[in-house]
């Protein structure tokens, strides 16, 4: 008998996980890499109506895992939604910069890039990328005047590493001008790559650091 309503309780026994949240959900899938899976359980925490800095995080995070599946539209007006409900945010403006360069909506992504610069003039991944969009939009001298004032910054602020980088990317820039503009274009997207991946395992980071989740 005793043995019978053990067995009993262990069909009635709640399944750790079962009943967790779609955020819960979102989160476990994410951690064990199965981010294409994450999708519909970030749209549905999204339409939860959730506070504004777990609203920006969830579709910044959303945002990541179209753009991973390779549904780069659709990741990029997720993108543009958010950055119209929070036009003041650093991160919203900032994925929406990102998002727009990935699918070489340069005009756009500069456009956010330059509100990142504004919002944050001391961060110089915000100018290089503004830089390399600004490049992308045919507009080569800006571009690389915006280069130059983020390899001054990388300088001063000792991040060598960038400042290095920068400082060839406006070499690089410069040797492309005999060329037709499709020439740099592999060039251009894999350093858009670079300030993309780069913003989210650094300054992205510290923000979902900072929710505790």
């Amino acid at each position: 008998m005793r043995y019978a309503c053990l067995f009993l309780a262990l069909l009635v026994a709640p399944i750790p996980g079962a009943h967790a949240g779609p955020l819960e959900e979102a989160l476990t899938l994410d951690r064990q890499g199965f981010i294409g899976e994450t999708v519909p359980h970030w749209e549905a925490f999204i339409a939860s109506g959730p506070e504004k800095n777990l609203d920006i995080y969830s579709n910044i995070k959303l945002c990541l895992a179209l753009h991973k599946m390779g549904r780069l539209m659709d990741a990029y007006k997720t993108a543009g939604k958010l950055a119209e409900r929070y036009p003041e945010d650093f991160h919203a403006q900032f994925n929406l910069a990102n998002m727009g360069g990935g699918i070489r909506r340069f005009a756009e992504a500069a456009e956010a890039y330059k509100k990142v610069t504004e919002m944050h003039p001391d961060e110089g991944l915000g100018k290089v990328g503004l830089g390399l969009s600004l490049f992308g939009d045919r507009k080569t001298e800006p571009a690389l005047e915006i280069l130059r004032e983020a390899k001054r910054l990388f300088k001063k602020q000792k991040i060598i590493s960038w400042y290095q980088n920068t400082r060839i990317m406006i070499g690089q820039m410069k040797s492309f001008a005999p060329y037709p503009p499709d020439f740099s274009d592999l060039w251009l997207s894999n350093n858009l790559k670079n300030i993309r991946d780069t913003y989210y395992r650094t300054l992205f980071l510290e923000y979902e650091k900072g929710l505790n989740l």
